[in-house]
């Protein structure tokens, strides 16, 4: 049986979506509303709008739009289902689940029954009296205690072949999704399978609202290879895209307004211990474009903190320029040579690891002082120079840039214009991405069929009269005049506007995205009535005029004495007497 209607609503109450919205990005004060950058494209103008008067959301650069629901779903990449029990929890409402049956679960859900049921496995292994206590004792001896085990879920894969798959079995899940989240091998050149982790700790990774999605593992034998190890890629797990601990971090980056990037698990729950809980690493990746996108949500700095060598230093020059790229700006912290951010926070502590993040570098400053004081082949330096200039997208911003390029090129001593043409041989062997959509170009009809129809949301007496003037026909777009349909529902059944009654229906007819673009219109000062009128007045001339330029186009090709093309020349002098009489 699906999830009772009452409890849906009563999560939608409890569940304000600027609070909810807030926790994924930056949202400033606009009027009534609330902005920020979309975090479903990229885009360099905060184009993401939040009603919390109607408590929708819409984005007027890609068309994504709907409620809470919908937002957790499109954030989270989970179902309706999903985000219904996800914002139950966290807002204290007790969803009636049920055992789900196997045909009626999406891949999804299952990844993440089989990662949850990991992970709590993983942890009772950990604190297993007699399995875990060689793991227990690596992780106090390294400085890492046991609220930190608490806190990231820390966990332990024994040794031995099978003991998880075996578990996993007899829970029931499947053994096609154990494998495809990674927890799971086939063995080779026989029949059955081994366990992916064995004699490892484990780190669960997380999705922003707190699900496992992968596993992070380190080798706890020094000849074990390779000493990390990461689940491999799945439906619902990208590396490119997923920073560890931002989870955890996410609040603190907001209240920082900066956010502390490292590579390592062991660094980031290093640095939370010492109360920079604003730290978060990439999961055994360089950082991305996907990456630098998901942080300028939420702040506009960057620090990066890269272990103390050649491979620290060359990762940072890499992603550095990706963040600066993506609008944030990036500061570098140059560690002893040979440590790395979890040694140097267990020997320095809170108040001198703080100072060391206020003496930061500035990136251009950090790449200057790499550059004078290594010794650089001139292969060594094109190759650093290349992998750089890669992390200039074509899509990006041009202003910003070109401003590192010309950075680029004073610390190199070299012309710009030679940086400006290897970006361009970079971009030329990569293919171009599908356009997303944008609205600026919607034409001038469909933003005032969107007008009216947010006017006639309105309690105003002029609207009972506007009823009679409009039909669903005088909508260009598909999307409007199906909205229109469910407006007229809506008053042929006294059904508020504004209750939560309406939002159902618009949902119940896939039309909640419209909803809450239509609801985010602002209505222009001055007198309603006339604005209304008007409004009809140019929908229904451009609806008329776009007519007669098509019957224009279909004279062209008739003959001139046919009955076909007077039928055509009469029609459209009697529309150009409706013209004349609007």
């Amino acid at each position: 049986m699906p999830i009772p209607q009452e409890t849906i609503e009563s999560i939608r109450d409890r569940a304000d979506i600027v609070e909810v919205v807030s926790r994924y990005l930056e949202l400033r004060r606009s009027g009534r509303n609330f902005r920020a950058l979309c975090p479903f494209h990229e885009e360099k103008t905060p184009s993401f709008f939040v009603s919390p008067e109607r408590q929708t959301f819409h984005c007027f650069g890609c068309g994504t739009g709907g409620n809470v629901f919908s937002f957790v779903m499109e954030m989270e990449g989970i179902s309706f289902p999903e985000a219904v029990r996800s914002l139950g929890r966290q807002y204290g409402v007790e969803v009636v689940t049920r055992a789900i049956p196997e045909s009626e679960r999406t891949k999804n859900e299952a990844l993440y029954e089989a990662n949850a049921f990991a992970a709590t496995w993983y942890r009772r292994a950990l604190l297993d009296r007699k399995t875990g206590e060689g793991s227990r004792k690596y992780l106090l001896e390294r400085g890492i205690t046991e609220a930190s085990w608490e806190a990231f879920s820390v966990g332990y894969a024994p040794e031995g072949w099978d003991a998880l798959f075996r578990a996993c079995r007899k829970q029931g899940l499947s053994i096609e999704m154990l494998r495809e989240a990674g927890l799971i091998a086939t063995r080779e050149g026989k029949t059955g399978y081994y366990d992916y982790f064995r004699n490892r700790l484990i780190f669960p990774i997380f999705s922003l609202s707190g699900r496992v999605i992968a596993f992070g593992a380190r080798g706890l034998d020094p000849r074990t290879e390779p000493k990390y190890l990461n689940s491999p890629e799945s439906p619902i797990f990208a590396k490119r895209q997923t920073l560890y601990g931002l989870n955890l971090a996410r609040e603190a980056i907001r209240e920082q307004r900066q956010v502390l990037i490292v590579e390592g698990y062991t660094d980031c729950i290093s640095l939370h211990q010492i109360g920079l809980r604003h730290t978060v690493a990439s999961c055994g990746t360089a950082i991305t474009p996907l990456h630098a996108q998901a942080l300028r949500r939420v702040t506009r700095q960057a620090v990066l903190i890269p272990d103390g060598d050649e491979a620290g230093e060359n990762a940072a020059l890499s992603a550095g320029i990706i963040l600066l790229a993506a609008g944030l700006d990036v500061q570098v912290i140059r560690l002893e040579p040979g440590s790395d951010p979890d040694a140097a926070a267990r020997r320095l502590g809170a108040e001198k690891f703080q100072k060391l993040i206020a003496g930061g570098m500035a990136y251009f400053e950090y790449f200057s002082y790499i550059m004078k004081d290594r010794v650089f082949s001139p292969l060594d330096r094109e190759a650093i120079v290349k992998r750089m200039l890669a992390g200039l997208e074509p899509q990006g911003d041009r202003l910003r840039r070109e401003m590192i390029i010309q950075e680029l090129a004073r610390v190199l001593s070299v012309d710009a214009d030679s940086l400006r043409a290897q970006v361009s041989r970079t971009w030329s062997r990569v293919p171009s991405g599908e356009d997303r959509r944008n609205s600026s170009g919607e034409d001038r009809r469909v933003k005032r069929e969107k007008l009216v129809l947010r006017l006639m949301q309105e309690n105003h007496p002029e609207v009972d009269t506007a009823k009679d003037m409009l039909d669903t026909e005088d909508f260009s777009q598909e999307s409007c005049r199906e909205y229109y349909k469910l407006l007229d529902f809506a008053w042929e059944k006294n059904i508020d506007l504004k209750s939560i009654d309406f939002q159902r229906k618009a949902e119940e007819a896939g039309l909640e995205a419209v909803a809450a673009e239509i609801a985010l219109i602002t209505i222009p000062p001055g007198n309603f009535a006339r604005l209304l009128k008007d409004t009809i007045k140019r929908i229904k001339e451009l609806k008329i005029r776009d007519e007669l330029d098509v019957l224009q186009e279909k004279l062209k090709k008739l003959p001139a004495d046919s009955e076909d093309a007077l039928a055509v020349v009469e029609y459209r002098r009697k529309l150009k007497q409706a013209l004349s009489e609007l």
